[in-house]
């Protein structure tokens, strides 16, 4: 197949529905998601405590 027998074809993009919040309105996350990142966010919370913990036993060990 060489390049000379190419053809463009012409790209006519369909009318999709918009994800994008109309302007003026505040985009709403569904319940799942806000669920599941609250989730996210109270486990993180421990975490986080843990390491700060480990940090201030280690430097009270070394130091």
């Amino acid at each position: 197949m060489s390049s000379s027998s190419a053809k463009a074809v012409p790209y006519e993009p369909r009318d999709q529905p918009s994800l994008a919040a109309p302007l003026g309105e505040t985009p709403v996350a569904r319940p799942g998601f806000r669920r599941s990142m609250s989730l996210l966010v109270l486990l993180s919370v421990p975490l986080w405590a843990a390491i700060a913990m480990s940090v201030y036993v280690a430097t009270r060990l070394l130091g």
